[in-house]
């Protein structure tokens, strides 16, 4: 699934709007709603944070639906691996793997 698609299925789980969810994630509205229109602009993992902080939820949590005591030892190892990254860093390990996933 992919990030616009997760935050929808969030939001229709919480039954918000993506007004609501701004207001609840801090966001600016106008940002949110640029993640869904025709350039498909992409959130940055601040603003991601900022939404897993809005429904509650752990970024692992965020990126998958399987439950995070139920991870394999890579998968635990890449995510500690990720958040010893810089922001920067990260972000462009997020670019690499969707751009992989996607092949």
């Amino acid at each position: 699934m992919d990030i616009h698609a997760r935050i929808k299925q969030l939001c229709s789980q919480k039954k918000w709007s993506l007004s609501k969810l701004a207001k609840e994630a801090g966001l600016s509205e106008i940002t949110v709603y640029d993640w869904f229109n025709e350039n498909h602009y992409m959130p940055s993992l601040r603003a991601i944070e900022d939404i897993c902080g809005a429904f509650e939820i752990t970024l692992s949590e965020f990126y998958t639906d399987i439950e995070v005591d139920k991870l394999s030892d890579k998968e635990l190892k890449l995510l500690e691996t990720f958040k010893a990254l810089s922001e920067k860093r990260q972000d462009a390990l997020l670019i690499v793997a969707q751009t992989l996933k996607e092949d």
